[in-house]
């Protein structure tokens, strides 16, 4: 009787590297996801990734403007001036259908 196996090839340090950065970029994104909704939830209206990166960096500038430590008058201006343009930002975001105005639309 003639036994014979069939081996498969598989790559498997590919596969788990490639698993790896996989799972760190989905750890990476999900403190992100957690604020947009956070956002969404308080603005009753959906944010989209983009808007919610953009308050984020808003809330920083504004801290680091306000409650600063720091003795340089340069650095604060440079936070004052990263604030405002963060305030530009979303200004200038285009807006998202509002969840009110999703439901509306559903119902006719």
């Amino acid at each position: 009787m003639k036994k014979e196996m069939t081996l498969t090839e598989r790559n498997a340090s590919y596969n788990d590297l490639s698993r790896l950065f996989t799972d760190v970029a989905t750890w990476f994104h999900a403190p992100m996801e957690w604020l947009r909704r956070y956002y969404s939830a308080v603005l009753e209206q959906e944010v989209s990734n983009k808007q919610a990166f953009y308050i984020t960096q808003a809330q920083i500038a504004f801290i680091l403007t306000a409650f600063s430590v720091m003795s340089s008058v340069l650095l604060h201006v440079g936070c004052l001036v990263w604030f405002i343009f963060c305030l530009y930002r979303i200004g200038n975001l285009p807006r998202p259908l509002s969840r009110k105005a999703c439901r509306d639309d559903d119902a006719q």
